[in-house]
């Protein structure tokens, strides 16, 4: 993600994709990720995350609504998300710049 995280703009709609928002170039495109929140006990993993990218300039960034529906679901958390046991590795930052 990048400084326009802000996701104060809202990404407009074409016939053939969404003009972006930081370029103003048609093609961005909407894909879905997995996002996590915290670390630890207190991390929370949110799925199907809407995220807008476009080719053209590279950037990929939230939309205001989806902000919003992030900061909601952290909010009740206790309510929305479920339990599920889930792998955990940490990059080993050594291991790739080993000669």
């Amino acid at each position: 993600m990048t400084a326009h995280d802000g996701g104060f703009g809202e990404a407009h709609g074409t016939a053939t994709g969404m003009i972006c928002d930081i370029c103003g170039q048609e093609g961005a495109r909407v894909r879905h990720v997995a996002r996590s929140y915290g670390k630890g006990k207190d991390l929370l993993v949110i799925e199907n995350v809407p995220v807008i990218s476009c080719p053209h300039c590279g950037e990929s960034y939230l939309t205001a609504d989806t902000l919003h529906e992030i900061e909601r679901i952290k909010l009740h958390r206790r309510s929305l998300a479920q339990e599920r046991p889930v792998a955990v590795a940490v990059f080993a930052w050594n291991a790739v710049n080993a000669p």
